[in-house]
């Protein structure tokens, strides 16, 4: 699940008080049950629950360009998910991720049926041997620093990229190949380069490539691309680094250029844009996050829009299974044309409040 993808962030905006942790623990309680089944048969069972509550500026409207965080003045179920996974490092294995929530609606309507929220973002048999991993069935992109995963991404909101330009999901056959441990290569066959249709209708299919480097220690980047002839050819290129400059600190950047190419009457465009993250853990209890992203849209004959966006968000975690973020966020719009409602007209600008709470088991 896009292994290169870290939680990382940057400014924070609310101070809570603090609560120490005690540093001698109890051990933990021998496992029983249901539990040890699953130990001693390799099986693992992850999963989490959240939800949110969210206020903007717009007049009552949506806000423009997003999908996991449109609402205002709104209490969202986003998700409550569970994994369920044996992948063992030799012979074959099986993965099942599935949604429940309003977030699984968004990715359904990623294949262009958003009416349920129940839905099944990861299920796939994997085959290793040795340095080599192969894996068949539907599976989370490779592509981009943030994730469909509440628990895993680092904001309440989505960046403009990870919905805009990123895939977010794939149908198809991935290989992998470990040549040492600075050096991961990926190749693949996927129904789309950018929806990952659920219903694939014809014969041409999209190339994933990429490799995963770690030159240094404190140093991840990724670089993928993804070729596709559908009804029009189209090329994704994304590029993500990583650098922990400490335990408590650390930076990345994502930089995306999506490009569908023009075919008879369907018109093409492109999507450019990066994205820059950072982090601090102030303690065990409080970390500070922050993003700021500029995105540029130009659809061919039409002039091109560029929106900025600027998000700080706090996170207390009272204990390790629990969460607490939250974030403000301000986007801002070149206004070549707007794409932010604000009542019955709309404006240059938008912002919001959120907080949101995750449990994770």
């Amino acid at each position: 699940m896009r292994n290169h993808t870290k939680l990382l962030s940057v400014v924070g905006f609310i101070c809570l008080p603090g609560l120490s942790f005690a540093d001698d623990a109890p051990a933990a309680p021998p496992l029983t049950g249901l539990a040890k089944v699953l130990d001693e048969s390799g099986i693992t069972a992850t999963g989490h629950v959240s939800a949110s509550y969210q206020t903007n500026f717009n007049n009552g409207s949506t806000l423009g360009g997003r999908a996991f965080d449109s609402k205002t003045d709104s209490f969202t179920f986003n998700q409550a998910a569970i994994t369920v996974s044996k992948l063992p490092t030799e012979g074959f294995g099986a993965l099942v991720n599935v949604i429940v929530g309003d977030d699984g609606q968004v990715v359904n309507g990623s294949y262009g049926d958003g009416s349920s929220k129940f839905n099944l973002t990861q299920g796939f048999v994997q085959y290793a041997t040795g340095a080599f991993t192969v894996i068949g069935g539907r599976y989370v992109t490779l592509a981009g620093y943030e994730v469909i995963d509440d628990s895993l991404t680092p904001h309440i909101s989505r960046s403009f990229l990870f919905q805009n330009a990123e895939p977010l999901v794939h149908t198809g056959v991935r290989a992998s190949y470990k040549l040492n441990d600075q050096v991961t290569g990926y190749l693949g066959v996927n129904n789309s380069a950018v929806a990952g249709f659920a219903t694939d209708t014809n014969k041409q299919k999209t190339i994933e490539s990429g490799v995963a480097l770690t030159p240094i220690a404190p140093l991840s980047i990724g670089i993928y691309d993804y070729y596709g002839v559908d009804a029009q050819a189209s090329n994704y290129l994304d590029i993500v680094a990583a650098y922990k400059v400490s335990d408590a600190l650390t930076f990345a950047l994502n930089g995306d250029y999506f490009r569908a190419f023009s075919k008879g009457a369907i018109p093409g465009g492109e999507i450019k844009g990066v994205a820059g993250y950072a982090s601090y853990q102030l303690t065990e209890l409080i970390g500070l996050r922050g993003r700021i992203e500029y995105v540029n849209v130009k659809p061919d004959g039409v002039k091109s829009d560029s929106v900025e966006t600027f998000t700080g968000t706090v996170v207390v975690s009272p204990a390790k299974s629990f969460d607490i973020l939250g974030e403000v966020r301000y986007d801002t719009d070149k206004k070549a044309y707007s794409i932010f409602p604000n009542g019955d007209t709309t404006k240059d600008n938008q912002g919001d409040v959120a907080v949101k709470v995750i449990y994770k088991f």
